[in-house]
This record gives C-alpha cells, sequence and structure tokens, in this order.
C-alpha cells in the first residue's frame, strides 16, 4: 500500500453526479451541424462537404486535449487527401499524446512514403523516438524527408549527409550480424511499418455495427480489454461514452484498465464527472481537471524523485560530488539547482532503463488510481524504491550494473512494493528477456 499521506478520499457519489454532461455533448464547439458527426457512414460527406473541415475540427479537439476524437477526424481528413500536410501533423500528434506507439510509428511511414505531402521539420523528434531502437526504418525515413517538397536546401543537404551516415552504419551492422538475427531484434523497414493495419483503419472500412462488435468481444476479455477501451476514445459516438462509462463502473475488470477508461473518455472530448468504482469504494473524478492527476505519462508528483535517481546515477559516474548530492538528495526541493542539471545531463543514463522505471510507475498508478500518492515526502525513499527495481532489471536480464548499491531502508523496501503492485510480473518478465537475449547471442 501507498503512504496513507496525501491519498484521495472516496465518497459516496451524490445521485445525479456522473451524468450532469449529456451524452450528447462531447465538447463539440464548431457549428451546430458538424455536432450530429456520426451517423453511418463515420463523418460521411453529406455532413461534411469539404475534407477541410476534418482538420478544423480535428486541429480544435488537439487544443482541447480531447486526443481521440482529434485521431478521428485527422484520421477521415487524410482519406480525402493523403497530402494534406496539416492532417498529417496532427494525426501523428494526436496518437503521440496517446502514446500510441505502433500507430505512430505506422503513421511516420505512411507519411514518409506518401508523395506529394509537405515537409514538415515538427516530425523529426517524433521519429527520431519511433525509431531509435530501428535504424533501418530511420535512415530510410530521413531521406524521405529529404525528399520532400517545401524543404530548404541547407536542411535538405544536412539530411542527406545524415542518412548516408546511418546507411553505412547499417550496412557494417548487416555484415555483422546478419539481416535475420536483426529482424528478430525488431528491425524492420519502414515500408513494412507503413503497410501495419491501424485501428483507425478499420473504422474507416467495417459497418458501424461490425466494429462496435468487435469492441464488445475485446471488452469480454482481460487480455485484450484495454485494447477496446483505447479503441473507444477515437470513435465519437454516443455508444462509445456509455460504454466507457460501464467499463468505470465495473469492479471486475483490471484496475489499470479502468483508469485507462476514465482517461479515454477525457480524450473522447467528454467533460464533467464520471463515476469510477474500485475495490469496493465509489469515486466520482470531475474530468474537466481530474483529480488526482490523470495522465498516461508519469505523473507530476513522482518527477522530484525520478531527478534524485537521475543524480544517484551522476555521483555514481563522478559528475556530482558527494557533498552536492547529499545536500540536494536530502531536501523535498522540486526542481534541481541549474548547475546540478548541467552535471547530470553530462551522466550516461540509459533512456531505455528510465522507460523500465516510468512503465513501473505509470502501472501501479494506474492500478491504485485515485488512491495514489498526491504530495511525495521524502523523495529520496522513493528515488531509492527505483534504483532498486532498474538493478534488478539490469542485472536480471545480463548486463552489468554500473551505478552502486541503492540506498535501501523499510520506507524504500515499501515504496519497492507498491511499484510492483501494477506489474506482479515483473521479474518473470526479466527472466524472459534475458532468455530472448541469449538465444539472440545479445
Amino acid at each position: 500500500m501507498p503512504p496513507a499521506s496525501g491519498m484521495a478520499r472516496p465518497r459516496r457519489p451524490v445521485a445525479g453526479e456522473g451524468r450532469k454532461l449529456p451524452i450528447s455533448g462531447l465538447s463539440i464547439r464548431p457549428p451546430v451541424r458538424y455536432t450530429v458527426y456520426i451517423n453511418h457512414p463515420w463523418g460521411s460527406s453529406k455532413v461534411m462537404s469539404q475534407h477541410a473541415e476534418f482538420g478544423r475540427i480535428g486541429r480544435y479537439h488537439l487544443q482541447n486535449e480531447s486526443y481521440g476524437i482529434a485521431a478521428f477526424f485527422f484520421h477521415r481528413a487524410l482519406l480525402y487527401d493523403t497530402t494534406d500536410g496539416n492532417a498529417w501533423n496532427g494525426f501523428i500528434l494526436s496518437i503521440g499524446l496517446m502514446r500510441r506507439e505502433n500507430d505512430m510509428q505506422t503513421a511516420l511511414a505512411r507519411y514518409a512514403l506518401q508523395e506529394g505531402v509537405p515537409y514538415d521539420k515538427d516530425l523529426m523528434t517524433f521519429a527520431m523516438m519511433s525509431f531509435q531502437q530501428s535504424p533501418f526504418a530511420l535512415a530510410a525515413w530521413i531521406r524521405a524527408l529529404s525528399d520532400k517538397s517545401g524543404i530548404p536546401e541547407p536542411e535538405k543537404e544536412t539530411l542527406v549527409k545524415i542518412a548516408d551516415e546511418m546507411d553505412e552504419v547499417n550496412r557494417k551492422l548487416t555484415e555483422e550480424h546478419g539481416e535475420q538475427k536483426l529482424r528478430a531484434q525488431g528491425m524492420f523497414r519502414l515500408e513494412e511499418y507503413a503497410a501495419r493495419p491501424m485501428e483507425l483503419d478499420m473504422v474507416a472500412k467495417e459497418p458501424t455495427e461490425t466494429v462496435y462488435k468487435q469492441i464488445e468481444s475485446w471488452l469480454g476479455d482481460p487480455q485484450t480489454a484495454l485494447s477496446g477501451v483505447r479503441l473507444l476514445c477515437m470513435i465519437p459516438d454516443l455508444r462509445s461514452e456509455k460504454m466507457l462509462r460501464r467499463v468505470c463502473r465495473n469492479e471486475r475488470m483490471d484496475g489499470k484498465t479502468v483508469t485507462q477508461a476514465l482517461l479515454a473518455l477525457r480524450w473522447l472530448g467528454v467533460r464533467g464527472n464520471a463515476r469510477l468504482q474500485k475495490k469496493g469504494q465509489a469515486y466520482i473524478i470531475n474530468l474537466d481537471n481530474p483529480q488526482p492527476e490523470l495522465t498516461i505519462t508519469v505523473p507530476n508528483v513522482f518527477r522530484p524523485a525520478l531527478d534524485r535517481m537521475k543524480l544517484w546515477m551522476a555521483k555514481q559516474q563522478g559528475f556530482v560530488a558527494v557533498e552536492a548530492y547529499e545536500e540536494f538528495a536530502s531536501t523535498d526541493d522540486p526542481a534541481l539547482p541549474p548547475e546540478l542539471a548541467e552535471q547530470v545531463e553530462k551522466a550516461d543514463i540509459p533512456g531505455p532503463l528510465q522507460e523500465v522505471v516510468h512503465t513501473l510507475i505509470r502501472a501501479a498508478y494506474d492500478l491504485n488510481y485515485p488512491q495514489v500518492p498526491t504530495e511525495i515526502e521524502g523523495a529520496r525513499k522513493w528515488s531509492g524504491a527505483f534504483l532498486l527495481l532498474a538493478k534488478d532489471y539490469t542485472e536480471g536480464i545480463g548486463e552489468k550494473w554500473n551505478y552502486g548499491e541503492p540506498e535501501k531502508d523499510e520506507m524504500v523496501i515499501r515504496h519497492y512494493n507498491w511499484l510492483l503492485t501494477g506489474t506482479p510480473d515483473f521479474y518473470k518478465t526479466v527472466h524472459a528477456t534475458r532468455r530472448l537475449r541469449a538465444q539472440l547471442g545479445i
């Protein structure tokens, strides 16, 4: 159990709460004729005469953090015009903000391979993130970007040079390991990413009832329920809201899936109150400003502890003096001083290791929401728990841990145990990863 301090208290719902906002009110502000935008076929040309309106409404919802609806409309805009640069930008940003990593890879690949679409420098960051473990796809993506219309000549020359260098590295990589082994590690070609289907492709092609029958099937299986929840947020239909609200009240559902259903309601554009049922307790969450924080990323309350984790790792590498570490780590100051932040930037703090910790935090947070820490006292203790799990992961997959023995006491272990509540099979997964790495000769 997490610390008792700073927890959200459950309360009985008042009659009528959770239904203040009528189902028809999905935060639509464009002209009235666009509020009835779903009557099969979804987004038909009878409702929207010009594809530009799809992009306009998508941008509106993106700005209002209704990322699911935004993705739906940008996807529809692209069905009408695959060269619409604004729609590509908005679609990739929307699915990226929902952390739909596979869909983002597919969308980025399709953008790169689509002829006639203009150059968009802003997508470079997304591609670098999405394809960091797929150097062949990244090299091809950068080369394709260099051929887009509207690219300034100096930027074109830079991108071509980067692509040439990456191609050479990839050639040596293939000679050393062989293409089959690299593919086994998930290094695919750009065309393969582009060819993967996205769930919104199914939504666009299949009849309404077929899609909802599929979602009902997914929701009935614990292994696929989360997929159903995450698709519903991208289908702006009254049934989507009803189904998501039912998930939020279903105590038989996994706690993480229930929290994701609450977040999906917000991404669907629903605002006002929603009822959450967990562990025999009812909670009312205001989707206009959810408290505790409702997010797909690492909650802000854990950021100071993550900073201390990185500060410890920088100290172990000699970038931060022991005295400087002790002086800051013993406080609960929310942000690193600039001079310490500069030294941390110099240290080797592997991104994949940070992502492991982030994943554990998000899983525990989703499982226990809204009974989660809202204020953290003793960020250093949480940092110790993060380091313990990072060390176990690193050594568990067969790599060397270079950051010393983490601090450990009763409170650190308490936090460590709480973090594992959302991922009870953590060590089983680590051991499976080690076996796979051995088979691949990594």
